[in-house]
């Protein structure tokens, strides 16, 4: 085999959007919440940073798919492990190390700067780990707590960038972190709904698979409706439960439209799903939900950066 087309094949499999959006958010966590101390942050932080961010989503992914390898025979045969381009015991041993060196390596974020282990850091990593791989082998199979796995891992990835260089700020990016979480699990259960037909046959019990696709839109229209409140505590503490004013009026614009998005976007699939035929779903939410959102999310995360310069 080529070895180019190898490379391509791992390429795939890592999902560039996806290790963009985790290393760039947790940079972003990070460089906000030293602004919000007034204390700058060194090189050495940041690359330690993007390097744990960037192992632990590459071993998520690359061991997602060995165990999505059903899934992906009818949904993507095309992918690098049903086309047989990567193998299946390749890939499960590399996503594993990957993980591995994720945990190791954030105890040392701090090392050079403060002297310090950072065990909050790594006790934080080694959870993401567990969810990780909870999801990849048990929650795919079991609904809603699946897709909350999911959303714990995107919605605590600018928590990780905070906890990386303050280990004892457990709140400051709490409030972000959770308004993520909502609005991923809303996205996670649309995705699966675009899933639907594969989710089926390969036996995994998401929540489209139980509840049939159209209740499983109107639940996943709830936790994007949460998101809307929820992402304004880290700049006006509506609640008065005491949220770090962390942000301002850039992050705030950036919600919106990221708000905007998910719910135009709803939209666009529902009535794509309401018409009933099978190769506009699948096309729509590969569009609407799987790609779509997650640009915008990535815009959210780079309004979000623009707002460490103000």
């Amino acid at each position: 085999m080529p070895i180019s087309r190898l490379i391509v094949a791992w390429i795939r499999m890592i999902r560039l959007p996806i290790l963009f959006l985790c290393c760039f958010g947790a940079v972003v966590g990070a460089l906000n919440s030293a602004v919000y101390y007034d204390i700058s942050i060194s090189y050495f932080q940041i690359f330690m940073i993007i390097l744990c961010a960037a192992f632990v989503s590459t071993g998520t992914m690359v061991h997602n798919d060995v165990t999505d390898l059903k899934s992906d025979k009818v949904n993507r045969p095309h992918k690098p492990l049903p086309s047989g381009i990567i193998k299946e015991k390749t890939a499960s041993i590399t996503g594993i190390v990957l993980l591995v060196l994720a945990v190791v390596l954030s105890l040392f974020i701090n090392i050079l700067d403060y002297k310090t282990i950072n065990w909050n850091c790594g006790m934080l990593t080694v959870a993401l780990v567990v969810i990780a791989l909870y999801y990849n082998h048990y929650g795919k199979f079991h609904g809603i707590f699946g897709h909350m796995a999911v959303a714990f891992g995107v919605g605590v990835i600018p928590y990780f960038g905070a906890i990386a260089i303050f280990p004892d700020k457990y709140f400051l990016m709490l409030p972000l972190a959770v308004a993520i979480f909502f609005q991923e699990i809303g996205r996670e259960i649309m995705v699966c709904v675009g899933d639907y037909n594969g989710d089926l046959k390969a036996g995994f019990k998401t929540t489209p698979v139980r509840m049939g696709r159209i209740k499983s839109m109107y639940v996943a229209l709830l936790f994007y409706l949460a998101f809307i409140p929820l992402y304004i505590l880290p700049a006006y503490d509506w609640l008065n439960i005491g949220a770090p004013q962390v942000f301002g009026t850039i992050y705030l614009i950036g919600g919106m439209i990221l708000a905007i998005t998910l719910i135009v976007t709803w939209i666009l699939s529902y009535r794509v799903v309401i018409k009933g035929n099978e190769d506009k779903i699948w096309a729509a939410f590969e569009i609407y939900e799987r790609t779509g959102t997650r640009v915008m999310i990535i815009v959210f995360q780079i309004f979000i950066f623009i707002e460490v310069f103000y």
